[in-house]
């Protein structure tokens, strides 16, 4: 699972133009919320996290990658 958009609501990570009105446990029934600039951070930091966990140096024999723009990484979640 990804980590929500940055700029998703504060209280489920849902985007604010596909938002409506949400439950959760937290703040019961809700519309779109801000979310802090503590949460933001958060965020984005995971969503870094998580791409550059799915990457391996493997060397320049590999296919190119779009992440980095060269031949020396190469996606790990394709292989089981």
């Amino acid at each position: 699972m990804t980590a929500p958009n940055p700029m998703g609501c504060h209280w489920c990570g849902i985007d604010q133009r596909t938002h409506g009105r949400q439950w959760t446990p937290d703040a019961g029934w809700h519309t779109w919320t801000q979310p802090t600039q503590e949460q933001i951070k958060n965020r984005m930091r995971a969503r870094r996290s998580a791409r550059t966990e799915r990457i391996r140096h493997s060397g320049p024999d590999t296919k190119f990658c779009v992440l980095c723009l060269s031949g020396e990484h190469q996606r790990t979640d394709d292989q089981e």
